[in-house]
Parts: structure tokens; C-alpha cells; sequence
């Protein structure tokens, strides 16, 4: 693509408060409309801004395998049915059996029933 309309925003308006609620402004209308924008007059060099776009697309790809990950380790937990649970319950407390599904409010901590706390 040789051309995209991407709004302009001037962050140099970002010294004043009536240049902050400005740009507030500016800023929500470019990403309603576009999704995008561009910053001028940041004062930063144009080898300070590759450095902070790489720095910033490490930071993107540690987060998205992260987040990943716990999609992953979270199914078991957020995609079987609390019915469906309930058949694989686990026994540990007449059993001393780690295996099942920790229901809620199975754990008990200080003589109280608290949902997901461990037993203290």
C-alpha cells in the first residue's frame, strides 16, 4: 500500500491542558475512524523510534504466546461445564487423591468455606 489516510496527531500540543483535552480528542476520533494514527513532533530520533519498535514488538510477542499459553492451561477450567465437573470432582479430602476437579468452595481456610483459597 503506497498511501494510507491515517490521522496526524501533533503530541507537541500535549505542554498545555487545553492541548491534551485536544488531542483527548483527536486521538479517539483517529482511532473510531481509523484504528490508527500517526505522532509528529514527539522529539524523538529516528533511530530512538526503530529501537522502541523493536522493543515494542518483543514486548507483543512475549505477550501473545503468554496469553496463549493460559488459553491453553485455562480450557479445562473455563470450557468444561460445572455439570460436567462435578462427574470428575476430586476426592482429596476422603481420599487424600489429587485427581479431579477442585470445585468451588471446596477449599476451606481458618473453619470457613472461602471459594478458591487454600486451606491455611
Amino acid at each position: 500500500m503506497q498511501y494510507a489516510d491515517l490521522a496526524i496527531i501533533d503530541i507537541s500540543k500535549a505542554e498545555t491542558e487545553e492541548g491534551r483535552a485536544a488531542l483527548a480528542g483527536e486521538v479517539r476520533e483517529a482511532l473510531l475512524n481509523h484504528g490508527f494514527f500517526y505522532v509528529v513532533n514527539h522529539g524523538y530520533s529516528q533511530a530512538q523510534v526503530r529501537q522502541f519498535s523493536c522493543i515494542m514488538w518483543m514486548v507483543y510477542l512475549i505477550l501473545t504466546q503468554t496469553a496463549r499459553m493460559f488459553d491453553i492451561a485455562d480450557t479445562p477450567f473455563s470450557a468444561v461445564s460445572d455439570s460436567e465437573k462435578q462427574i470428575y470432582a476430586g476426592t482429596m479430602k476422603q481420599t487424600g487423591s489429587y485427581q479431579g476437579y477442585k470445585l468451588r468452595q471446596y477449599w476451606v481456610r481458618g473453619g470457613c468455606v472461602s471459594p478458591n483459597t487454600l486451606s491455611v
